[in-house]
């Protein structure tokens, strides 16, 4: 089911406060930002920002959506730009998993659910 993303800048401080994700402050509130009205079933970070122990790297975004993935992926990378330059990827996936490639990407990350 999907729905918008509540109380996301929270979610992220906590998070970030309890070392499962390496954001700072600015980075919390342009992915707040870029992800204001978008409906997802599961928003989720992967990569080294999930690793307290890594240092630097992209911000890596999960949005499973039910949505056009170019132009969800594209107003997501937008808006966070607007607020952040920091780098990002977002990749945007069906719900269910999509393609057997997909499924098996799905399967090989660890990620931190946000929402």
């Amino acid at each position: 089911m999907e729905r918008p993303i509540p109380h996301l800048r929270q979610r992220l401080s906590d998070l970030q406060r309890c070392g499962r994700v390496r954001l700072d402050r600015e980075e919390i509130d342009a992915l707040a930002y870029a992800l204001d009205g978008v409906s997802a079933a599961s928003v989720a970070l992967f990569g080294s920002r999930t690793q307290a122990e890594r240092r630097g790297g992209d911000i890596d975004l999960l949005v499973l959506t039910e949505a056009p993935a170019f132009e969800t992926s594209r107003r997501v990378a937008t808006r966070f730009f607007e607020r952040c330059e920091e780098k990002i990827d977002v990749v945007v996936l069906p719900p269910d998993g999509g393609v057997p490639e997909q499924r098996a990407f799905l399967a090989s990350i660890n990620r931190v659910d946000l929402a």
